[in-house]
């Protein structure tokens, strides 16, 4: 996609992509810091740090916060993934610089109230409580835990109740002078607006601040000795996750894999698995497959409830369909509806301003650029059922794959 890009001088980047036919700006500080930045003492810091963000400021306390954006009908929010922190909104565009003039305020100034951050705790302890009661939320945590056994991205973003408890103040601002580098932070904004009216609202709240530079230093995971690890709970369903070692975002081969795994599991009622698992067998409601990459490597996991008494049935049918993707190459004429199919999706993809805005932050700190949505759509075209076969032999190899399933007690 076709963006602008701007460096003031302290190093915070600006991105800036014009909209049409909209009245709406999105914009947002994208972090180049997350879970697996943390220490052995801090899991679950990064998370807690981008919940206090809206306790309050230096000139705001957290109801001025709350409202600032809500009173014009916009949305604040932030999230916290392995390597990023986001900080966003979306306003009538009329309302853009106030949105900016808060994002800075809460990104930069925030003040952590001791009394608020006891009561975050809480709260973050009963986000805690709520994914161990949601399965298909938790498997995929466990799976990371047991996927990184002695690295920091198989921690749980979270944390835990013992380490959220026992943050103090003072550790928030520690992890900010250690990781909020200028240099490693960018805003982008999506909005109907001229690109110098953008820059010039920007230099006003973001230029004048003083940041530190430093450099993002990140360890590589160990490779994974493949586990099949079985466990009892209290859930009505099994819950099945496969996962293996995916294609960093540098791979050349990672827009391949990115095909196979959305022929395999996308959001399509067609992919491969879908038709399997479910039409064919009705051994399951839906299937997924999903593909996370990073700048270091890279997982892919499969996931699927079934009913007790299809939890080897379902995963026979599964290791088939893999193995037949193994073994037999598409047939051209599959392989280019899958592509017409992943085109469209791309396509249709790029309509939504606020995704358009997660793509070019994410890009940018992780690459250094964005590709252009006719980039993609090229590399896409040119795959080959080859290709594609060559991939699955590669990601889906059996001695590579690992398994975590929860199985209900008394099964």
């Amino acid at each position: 996609m076709e963006y602008q890009l701007h460096t003031f001088s302290n190093g915070l980047r600006l991105a800036f992509k014009q909209s049409q036919a909209t009245q709406i700006a999105h914009c947002g500080y994208f972090i180049n810091a997350g879970s697996r930045d943390e220490k052995d003492n801090q899991i679950g810091l990064a998370h807690l740090l981008e919940h206090m963000l809206f306790k309050g400021t230096n000139k705001r306390n957290i109801n001025q916060v709350l409202n600032r954006l809500e009173v014009v009908g916009g949305d604040l929010n932030a999230f916290t993934t392995k390597d990023k922190t986001v900080v966003h909104a979306s306003v009538v565009k009329d309302h853009f610089e106030r949105a900016i003039e808060l994002l800075t305020d809460v990104t930069f100034n925030s003040s952590f109230p001791e009394k608020a951050l006891e009561k975050e705790k809480k709260v973050v302890c009963e986000e805690i409580d709520m994914y161990l009661d949601s399965p298909e939320e938790r498997i995929f945590d466990e799976f990371q835990e047991l996927y990184y056994p002695d690295h920091a991205l198989g921690n749980n973003i979270l944390g835990s109740k013992a380490t959220v408890n026992g943050f103090q103040r003072d550790d928030i601002f520690d992890f900010i002078k250690q990781r909020y580098f200028g240099n490693e932070i960018v805003m982008v904004v999506v909005a109907p607006m001229k690109f110098e009216r953008v820059k010039k609202v920007c230099e006003r709240h973001m230029g004048k601040l003083q940041l530190a530079s430093g450099e993002v230093k990140r360890s590589l995971p160990a490779p994974t000795k493949p586990f099949d690890c079985v466990t009892q709970n209290g859930f009505a369903q099994a819950h099945v996750l496969l996962g293996c070692d995916g294609y960093s975002l540098k791979h050349p081969m990672r827009p391949a894999l990115m095909l196979l795994v959305n022929i395999l599991g996308g959001p399509g009622l067609n992919s491969l698995l879908n038709l399997k698992l479910r039409e064919k067998y009705a051994y399951t409601y839906g299937v997924e497959c999903g593909y996370q990459a990073l700048t270091d490597s890279g997982v892919v996991n499969i996931y699927y409830s079934t009913d007790k008494r299809n939890v080897n049935r379902s995963r026979k049918a599964m290791l088939k369909q893999l193995e037949d993707l193994r073994n037999t190459p598409l047939r051209d004429s599959v392989l280019k509806k899958y592509k017409t199919q992943f085109r469209g999706q791309l396509i249709m993809a790029e309509e939504s301003n606020s995704s358009l805005m997660f793509v070019i932050g994410r890009s940018l700190l992780d690459l250094g650029y964005v590709d252009t949505l006719n980039d993609v759509l090229d590399k896409i075209e040119a795959i080959t059922s080859e290709e594609i076969q060559q991939v699955a032999r590669d990601i889906f190899a059996p001695e590579k794959l690992s398994f975590l399933t929860y199985i209900p007690k008394g099964a």
